[in-house]
């Protein structure tokens, strides 16, 4: 049965080691597929993938589809990405097996800040789309001031060794 987990509550860890039932989901097989949506922003969105490929040394790898249904993760721009999360610009959807791995993981990345009146900025763009991709591949948040999982913080742009070991923790790199 599938077990759905609705991304909106913080989980904060209070160390850079993640705690089993701190993680989302573990994709049991690379590369991950992922269809990026039409957008002016999907090159940032690809970027971004391509920065947790390249950070994490292949880790996770991702191959991308032009077909919806074909994908893995599905990556969707919207103008506000739920009721539920007033202020998020930036939402994982990720769906599991009920036995901790992934099957499908759909990203929602807002068109305009949270006051929905400007768009947002690439610098903001690319840390919100790195945040959300790590949800999608297990990562919880975390309340390391500069890791990109801080989900408070306006200092972390890049992704951290912070976020790689808990990456390292999850996929259990030898």
């Amino acid at each position: 049965m599938k077990k759905v987990l609705f991304l909106i509550t913080a989980i904060f860890l209070s160390t850079g080691i993640v705690k089993a039932e701190d993680i989302i989901g573990v994709w049991q097989s690379m590369p991950i597929s992922v269809y990026i949506e039409d957008n002016r922003n999907a090159y940032l969105m690809k970027r971004s993938f391509g920065d947790w490929e390249s950070a994490s040394n292949k880790l996770v790898e991702f191959t991308y589809t032009d077909e919806e249904a074909e994908a893995q993760i599905v990556v969707k721009f919207v103008d506000k990405v739920s009721d539920k999360a007033e202020h998020a610009v930036g939402l994982t959807y990720p769906y599991t097996d009920g036995k901790g791995h992934f099957i499908h993981a759909k990203i929602e990345i807002a068109k305009y800040s949270d006051l929905r009146t400007t768009k947002l900025p690439n610098i903001d763009l690319l840390k919100i789309m790195r945040h959300e991709i790590g949800h999608a591949i297990g990562l919880p948040h975390t309340n390391i001031p500069y890791a990109i999982m801080n989900p408070t913080t306006d200092k972390g742009l890049n992704i951290t060794k912070d976020d790689l070991k808990a990456l390292k923790e999850i996929y259990k790199e030898k």
